[in-house]
């Protein structure tokens, strides 16, 4: 999957590059800012959803000279504690049966950076293999592996980072607790590269039984998208604490 060169500052052979996969175009509209930091190179690939789609573009990000790889975007909640708007940084991703942890020295800068101005949940995140859309679906995820929040992506772009030896972390924003419902075609909104598609939604709209569940969800949207934006006002200007004294290259 190509890198977003919009979000590219000019290259220089001092400057590291770290590259955010996002799956949907709304993670990645947070990180196309022109809010840069003189070392470090912030770009985003948009993927499109699911693990296999992170993975190709965490490969091609690598084979395009990434140093460190961010997954970032929203997740589900899994834990009644976790309103929507809260920030993930997990310190392990479950991907299949493998946990894979997040660089730590990496994780614990961004956490110290953040717990300031957000509230920020260091529990494990779940790579899913599909949408948890129903509470029970995330109770059930939850119990089997005691992770505190869910998305997609997560593990792929974890699994490309540990394979390459590559400094890896999650930054994830709760979109839907754990006792939200999400409607039952909602994946059908989004494209195969993470793209809205118009027609689904507007014909959920046009359904009166439906609006106050899609009422519930423009306002959970909302949020998380408003958290996405602050988190890249901090983390952009930053470079996202990323450095060689930080992380710890394998």
């Amino acid at each position: 999957m190509p890198i977003d060169r919009r979000a590219a500052a000019e290259p220089s052979a001092a400057v590291a590059r770290v590259v955010a996969v996002a799956a949907l175009s709304f993670e990645s509209e947070a990180l196309r800012k022109p809010l840069r930091h003189p070392s470090v190179d912030v770009v985003v690939a948009q993927s499109g959803p699911g693990a296999t789609r992170a993975a190709a573009a965490a490969r091609a990000a690598v084979a395009d000279g990434a140093a460190a790889l961010v997954s970032w975007g929203v997740a589900g909640g899994l834990d009644a504690a976790l309103a929507p708007g809260t920030v993930v940084a997990p310190a392990r991703v479950l991907h299949g049966d493998r946990w894979l942890e997040a660089d730590a020295a990496w994780r614990a800068a961004l956490v110290a950076a953040l717990g300031p101005h957000f509230t920020v949940q260091e529990g494990g995140l779940l790579s899913a293999d599909e949408v948890l859309r129903t509470p029970a679906d995330k109770s059930l995820a939850a119990a089997r592996c005691g992770a505190v929040a869910a998305d997609m992506e997560s593990g792929g772009v974890a699994a490309v980072a540990a394979e390459a030896g590559l400094p890896f972390v999650t930054v994830r924003v709760v979109l839907d607790a754990l006792d939200d419902e999400l409607p039952a075609d909602a994946e059908r909104w989004i494209d195969e590269r993470g793209n809205r598609r118009l027609a689904p939604a507007l014909d959920a709209a046009l359904r009166p039984a439906r609006w106050a569940a899609l009422l519930g969800l423009a306002r959970r949207y909302r949020v998380a998208a408003g958290v996405l934006d602050r988190l890249a006002r901090v983390l952009l200007p930053a470079g996202f604490l990323f450095s060689p004294r930080v992380a710890k290259f394998g």
